[in-house]
């Protein structure tokens, strides 16, 4: 039987850890670390990667979930760690150190049951994802009978998740006196013209399976008084799993082209779309278990980079969706037990027999 107060106590304990921007990640590895020998696993730490996983037993389910967070942020009503009837309030509270947490429990049961299976812990998913991408073609990932990222998705089965793309596009100007600015070309003007472009992509009818453009950050110039010669913005493109990289990064370069202003165009950071298929056995065991929905999303997991070396992978956790990267984030406790129960039975459902 799941023990709900260690899990709970657990989740407040990783919680109280900062391993947002700038934290020293060690210090939250340390906590899974230790929790991971108290159940008598032997955990192995990659100091480069910072990653710690661990496995009991060969060829069982692999539970993955990432430690780091995204910065605060403002605009909260609410106290880090303050609890109001069965929430909790924090920084990575659904995202997804309460993942984390129930895949604990979960492997505390698994143990005493001698049921095999295997845990990943990340700590660079908000940022790189450099650890799934080093590590998919491990035995650790391709020999596991399934995987599941715990990601918040309000105890759903997630399927499908869009491909993620950022751009750099740069705009070159000529300086000139803010007083006489017909005598420069100012760069954030050209930036302007080629952003608008692309307005039409931030305003989606069927945001899961359209391309979706987000104008992130722009900066350009350097005084009023000084005609901007140089000017960058970064875009977020989203991409469902049915078009390609190669499709998605033509109708960036089309658009840019369209609007008739030259720019560079650096891709800074990519995860590709992921769709596993929903007649599939892991699939099918997992709807017993938590139910016959499968969704799709519009955000990049680590499963994109699992599912390019074993295609028997799903997403499911504890958390709302929604309540990722936003003020006040928040998680109902009680679905933290629930998800280890969830994450336990699938373990057992997929055992080598």
């Amino acid at each position: 039987m799941i023990d709900k107060e260690r899990a709970e106590a657990l989740l407040l304990k990783l919680v109280s850890t900062w391993s947002g921007p700038g934290a020293d990640m060690r210090a939250v590895l340390d906590i899974v670390t230790a929790e991971l020998t108290a159940i008598g696993l032997e955990p192995a730490v990659n100091s480069e990667l910072l990653a710690v996983y661990a496995h009991h037993g060969n060829g069982g389910v692999l539970f993955n979930g990432h430690l780091d967070t995204v910065p605060v942020g403002q605009a909260w009503t609410k106290k880090a760690e303050e609890r109001e009837g069965p929430l909790l309030y924090g920084r990575g509270t659904a995202d997804m150190k309460a993942g984390c947490a129930a895949m604990l429990a979960a492997a505390r049961e698994l143990k005493g049951k001698d049921v095999p299976f295997s845990v990943l812990f990340t700590t660079d998913e908000e940022t790189t994802m450099r650890a799934a991408m080093t590590l998919h073609g491990t035995g650790l990932v391709k020999k596991a009978a399934a995987v599941v990222v715990g990601e918040p998705s309000d105890l759903a089965i997630i399927g499908s998740e869009k491909g993620i793309l950022w751009f750099e596009l740069t705009t070159h100007g000529r300086s000139a006196h803010g007083s006489m600015p017909h005598l420069g070309d100012n760069a954030i003007l050209k930036m302007t013209r080629i952003l608008a472009a692309f307005e039409p992509y931030t305003r989606p009818k069927h945001y899961l399976d359209e391309v979706t453009v987000n104008v992130g950050s722009i900066d350009g110039g350097s005084k009023p008084n000084v005609v901007a010669d140089l000017c960058s913005a970064d875009l977020d493109v989203r991409y469902p799993p049915h078009l390609s990289r190669e499709e998605a990064l033509r109708l960036v370069e089309s658009t840019t082209r369209a609007s008739g202003i030259p720019a560079d165009i650096v891709i800074k950071h990519e995860v590709p779309a992921a769709q596993v298929n929903q007649n599939s056995d892991h699939i099918r065991r997992m709807k017993e278990i938590a139910g016959p929905e499968v969704r799709s999303v519009s955000y990049g997991t680590e499963m994109a980079f699992y599912a390019q070396s074993n295609p028997r992978c799903l997403v499911l956790g504890p958390g709302k969706p929604e309540m990722c990267h936003v003020p006040d984030e928040n998680v109902d406790v009680t679905h933290v037990s629930r998800a280890a129960e969830i994450y336990a039975k699938y373990a057992e459902a997929l055992a080598p027999r």
